[in-house]
């Protein structure tokens, strides 16, 4: 019975992926983010809107206002619209010297969340991360991450607590090197990603795993891209997002 509902679970995961390329509602080009520090020891995230049009026109945004902690981009608080099934998002990703000098770091994607920076004079806690999708890089250190680092890995994150899937683990990322990337997070509580090398073969592709745990508001309907636990913040790393795209199918 067991393995009928994991292969069920793994055709509807897999009709959902080729449904979110078939069927896109409200896409959002995003164009290119760069994230890393400056030469002062700040966080920036440069947006690019238009790459393909005006590639020197962006905006640098501060990475986390209340200093160091996280660099992030997305859409913070959002509703999920009506009548959608779950959220999409795609880009390619390159690391120019990320993993070799933030050996414990890492960053997660999440899709159909909300999040919020922390502001450290308050004595109340106003950080904010809920959704589903992966983590890049670095959770060796947890019992549930994977045991070879830098990797992807499938990740849900509830407001105080995550959890970590160990049987999605990604063969091992490399720097310089430019990966695409999918993640999807259905209302079902289904999470899929899939890698592929510059040269279109499959680093991983994950269609079978579901969120066991009902810890997420389903109707959420922000994302985000946040980078975390660095150990060298002066520019000699960048992340490069490109080619950003978020839907809901």
């Amino acid at each position: 019975m067991a393995v009928l509902a994991k292969v069920a679970l793994a055709a509807l995961l897999g009709s959902a992926v080729s449904a979110a390329a078939a069927e896109r509602t409200g896409e959002t080009a995003w164009g290119r983010l760069a994230l890393g520090y400056d030469a002062a020891g700040r966080p920036e995230v440069v947006h690019t809107p238009l790459p393909w049009l005006l590639p020197t026109i962006g905006r640098t945004l501060s990475g986390n206002p209340y200093g160091t902690g996280a660099l992030a981009f997305g859409v913070a608080d959002a509703p999920q619209p009506p009548g959608v099934h779950g959220q999409a998002l795609s880009f390619l990703f390159y690391s120019d010297g990320y993993f070799a000098q933030n050996p414990a770091a890492h960053i997660a994607i999440v899709l159909k969340g909300r999040w919020a920076h922390d502001d450290p004079v308050t004595p109340v806690y106003e950080g904010d991360l809920s959704g589903r999708g992966i983590v890049i890089g670095n959770v060796s250190a947890r019992a549930d991450g994977c045991r070879l680092a830098p990797t992807a890995q499938v990740e849900s994150f509830w407001r105080g607590g995550n959890a970590l899937f160990p049987q999605t683990c990604s063969r091992p990322l490399r720097d310089r090197t430019w990966y695409r990337m999918r993640i999807l997070a259905s209302n079902a509580r289904g999470i899929a990603y899939q890698i592929t090398d510059p040269d279109g073969s499959t680093v991983y592709a994950n269609h079978a795993m579901q969120d066991p745990g009902a810890h997420i508001d389903e109707t959420l309907g922000g994302f985000a891209i946040l980078q975390v636990f660095e150990s060298v913040r002066v520019p000699t790393w960048r992340l490069w997002f490109d080619e950003v795209r978020t839907w809901w199918y």
